[in-house]
């Protein structure tokens, strides 16, 4: 029987029984349609502390397949597409909330200075690059004449497209600093601390107080992701928000504006360095590139819910385009890696320098498919907004409102008895299923937008 045939014959087998097949659309639409659910079994049963009756109760047994399906919730859309949405909504929200208030932030936030930066990496080598922000596409490289130490030329006189194989490859591999790149992606996330800290001492200088109580006057209160390059570096987008000593709830002081903020976190920035390790491949300091870009966040320039959309698509990417670096990596995996020759050799040097005694303390082979990163990919200050956890807390209260759950009395406690079977679709005709109905999901939300956007257009006119 051909793999057709058998995928057809799954579909038809869980069609098939219209109880069975409803109840089993209802738990897949339940994961915003998953592509790798964790499937579970077990129970829950509802015991009155006090008689030891059990009030109500729950089991798998009754489920299509015996199996509870609960969704995976990554963030990587190489992963999942459907779990990364949910994922770049939530960060959405909790973005936008502390650049316009909601969900706990008061609404006048948007008059306190806020700021859109963005930190990258310095120079590690000449890359091939399209050199230009507005997407028209410049001549990538034609004021360096003559060739390099290994006879490779210094120049490239193409206009590279947007999928150019070539863009962020060396223009010489064996000229390109990797141990210095992998380096540098191992202690960004330091770098960031400690450009923090002369933010905060540049601001209390301002104020003139001491840097240890700059909290009694004022709170820098930010959320920054992590992108990486298409030369293998990451950098930094980062929104800073100056409130009062009380977080968002406070005004700023009254001598601190916008201009002075600007200058305080350009000048950190600058200033901003730490060692690298003691390894004869590299010397020097790490610090951030010459490029950094620093954007006021205000309603006649750059609008809030524009920087949150901006920002949030960043928080589902991958170290890479098609999602092959998305796992810890093991010896055997750098003989498949399946990426471009200049992510590979990353990826190669974070695993070699991993083996060094000296650079034990990094664990860059843990972080080799991050190409040394060991950063979250999304963080923000305590005071910043709401968090990842109380978004999908509400959500799951909301949801449990909507499915008509009887209340439980208080003396009432839950016993919990559950098993993980698996990780993924049970069989290629479910899998095929919850794509299809995905599908459907993705395109129906983008015409109601469509129409939304119809509508209020049509308003306007």
């Amino acid at each position: 029987m051909s793999p057709l045939v058998t995928d057809v014959d799954l579909v038809l087998a869980r069609a098939s029984d219209p109880g069975q097949f409803e109840r089993w659309t209802e738990r897949a639409r339940s994961t915003g349609w998953c592509e790798h659910p964790i499937r579970l079994t077990g129970a829950t049963h509802h015991v009155d502390a006090v008689t030891g009756e059990i009030v109500a109760s729950y089991s798998t047994d009754g489920e299509p397949s015996g199996q509870l399906l609960k969704a995976c919730g990554t963030r990587r859309a190489t992963v999942c597409a459907p779990c990364s949405t949910v994922y770049r909504s939530d960060a959405w929200q909790l973005i936008a909330a502390g650049l316009r208030g909601g969900k706990g932030v008061p609404s006048d936030v948007t008059t306190h200075p806020l700021l859109f930066v963005t930190l990258t990496a310095p120079s590690f080598g000449s890359v091939h690059s399209r050199r230009t922000d507005d997407g028209s596409g410049r001549i990538c490289h034609v004021d360096r004449p003559g060739r390099c130490r290994h006879d490779q030329p210094k120049r490239c006189a193409a206009v590279h497209e947007h999928e150019d194989p070539r863009l962020g490859e060396p223009l010489c591999a064996d000229c390109f600093d990797y141990v210095g790149a992998v380096l540098w992606n191992a202690h960004a996330t330091e770098l960031w601390r400690r450009t923090l800290i002369n933010m905060q001492r540049r601001l209390a200088t301002h104020l003139g107080v001491g840097s240890s109580t700059l909290g009694e006057h004022a709170r820098l209160s930010f959320a920054k992701v992590v992108e990486y390059q298409q030369r293998g570096l990451i950098h930094l987008h980062v929104v800073i928000r100056l409130d009062g000593p009380g977080g968002p709830t406070d005004p700023p002081p009254d001598s601190i504006g916008m201009s002075t903020l600007e200058a305080a976190v350009v000048a950190a920035a600058k200033q901003a360095r730490c060692a690298y390790p003691e390894t004869p491949e590299v010397y020097g300091d790490v610090r951030w590139g010459e490029q950094i870009d620093v954007r006021r966040i205000t309603l006649g320039s750059v609008a809030p819910e524009a920087v949150a959309a901006y920002v949030s698509k960043y928080a589902t990417k991958s170290t890479d385009p098609l999602g092959q670096l998305d796992r810890r990596l093991r010896a055997s995996d750098l003989e498949r890696l399946g990426v471009r020759p200049h992510l590979e050799r990353l990826v190669r040097t974070a695993w070699r320098l991993g083996g060094r005694t000296e650079l034990e303390h990094l664990g860059l082979r843990r972080w080799a498919h991050t190409l040394g990163f060991r950063g979250h990919w999304l963080t923000k200050s305590r005071h910043y907004s709401t968090t990842l956890g109380a978004l999908r807390a509400a959500r799951a209260e909301w949801t449990a409102d909507h499915r008509n759950d009887p209340p439980q009395a208080d003396e009432v406690e839950p016993v919990k008895d559950w098993r993980y079977v698996g990780r993924g679709w049970d069989n290629p005709g479910d899998e095929w299923l919850a794509r299809t109905a995905a599908a459907a999901a993705t395109e129906a939300r983008q015409l109601a937008r469509r129409d939304s956007r119809t509508a209020v257009d049509g308003m306007r006119e």
